[in-house]
């Protein structure tokens, strides 16, 4: 199906149709080649109706091009469509690859549509209806196909049809009226569901309105919501970050303070070992001196034993300086009878 377009003055085509057809009476054909042709192909017409009550029926015409034996050898192709009045010019026209044109105008057109296809077993067609027909439109109509060979050759095919526009009788008129105030009674029913429709949408468009009017408050509500949670996440986010700021100063006062005590733990822990192997050689040197003051003392206690042994042999002496002994020490008994110990060898 193809677009539609109009074209108030049909000079164009028919000039065209005259040309066409100068074209074909060159190519003159004989009566062989026109049998030929109606084996190959068949233009057919059809109306609706022979006979259209003035300005009431409309009238609707139907131009069908078919190819009654494809070929794939065949070269021809169709190059157009057209529907014709006696005396009127074209009625609608379609071209290869091209939208309708209808002369048609205004309230009187209802519907155009046709196709010319490019495949062979599908037939092509243009079909075009109209109303308010008057008695002018009555007369001969005509649906042509142009037809063109690859060698340039032209054909055309046609069939006639004829169509009578008659005048409406009483009872015509009375039964169109019938219908239109059938027709005014259910517009009136129809306007009055359409008017309360638009009441109802009214309603519900009010109804929406002040949904999203609450909805644009609770909105504004939120955001200004939205906007405090910013405000206060952002105070306490520079908190945070503040509190973070003094923990790290505070972190890093505690790692210096900890790398001072650590310092400090190990002079304390050299400062102990120190200590140890001083208190270590202290103990050597006691136990050094404790044996050396056991060994004095078992001397001092043997001589102690031994001058008492002499002691009562020997004379008592006046003086250290008397005694005449070998012994390092020598228990002495002086003149008053207090023992002394003298060193033999100062």
């Amino acid at each position: 199906k193809k677009a539609v377009e109009y074209e108030t003055n049909s000079t164009a085509l028919i000039e065209e149709i005259r040309r066409i057809k100068k074209d074909e009476n060159k190519c003159s054909l004989k009566k062989d080649d026109l049998s030929d042709i109606k084996q190959r192909w068949r233009v057919y017409f059809s109306e609706n109706s022979k006979i259209i009550k003035e300005r009431i029926e409309p009238l609707t015409l139907k131009c069908t091009f078919q190819i009654l034996t494809p070929d794939e050898n065949e070269t021809s192709r169709l190059q157009s469509l057209y529907i014709l009045h006696e005396s009127n010019g074209v009625v609608a026209n379609i071209n290869k690859d091209q939208a309708i044109i209808t002369t048609i105008q205004g309230g009187n057109f209802e519907n155009a549509q046709g196709e010319i296809s490019g495949n062979k077993s599908k037939e092509s067609y243009l079909q075009v209806t109209w109303s308010n027909l008057k008695h002018s439109d009555s007369g001969k109509y005509f649906c042509e196909a142009h037809v063109k060979h690859s060698k340039g050759k032209a054909e055309r095919l046609n069939e006639m049809l004829t169509i009578e526009v008659i005048s409406p009788t009483i009872d015509d008129l009375m039964e169109v009226i019938q219908k239109l105030v059938t027709q005014v009674d259910g517009d009136k029913e129809s306007l009055q569901d359409v008017k309360q429709n638009i009441k109802n949408i009214k309603e519900d468009l009010n109804t929406k309105e002040q949904n999203i009017i609450s909805i644009k408050e609770d909105l504004n509500t939120k955001q200004q919501s939205i906007i405090s949670i910013k405000e206060e996440f952002k105070t306490k986010q520079e908190t945070i970050q503040k509190d973070v700021t003094i923990n790290q100063q505070n972190i890093q006062k505690i790692k210096e303070e900890l790398d001072s005590k650590e310092q400090s733990m190990i002079r304390i822990r050299e400062d102990f070992s120190a200590c140890q192997q001083n208190i270590s050689a202290f103990k050597e040197n006691l136990e050094i001196m404790f044996v050396n003051l056991s060994t004095s003392f078992m001397q001092v206690k043997t001589q102690i034993n031994k001058g008492n042994q002499e002691d009562q042999h020997l004379i008592p002496q006046k003086i250290c300086r008397d005694v005449n002994s070998t012994d390092e020490r020598v228990v002495v008994t002086l003149t008053s009878g207090l023992k002394v110990m003298c060193d033999t060898k100062t």
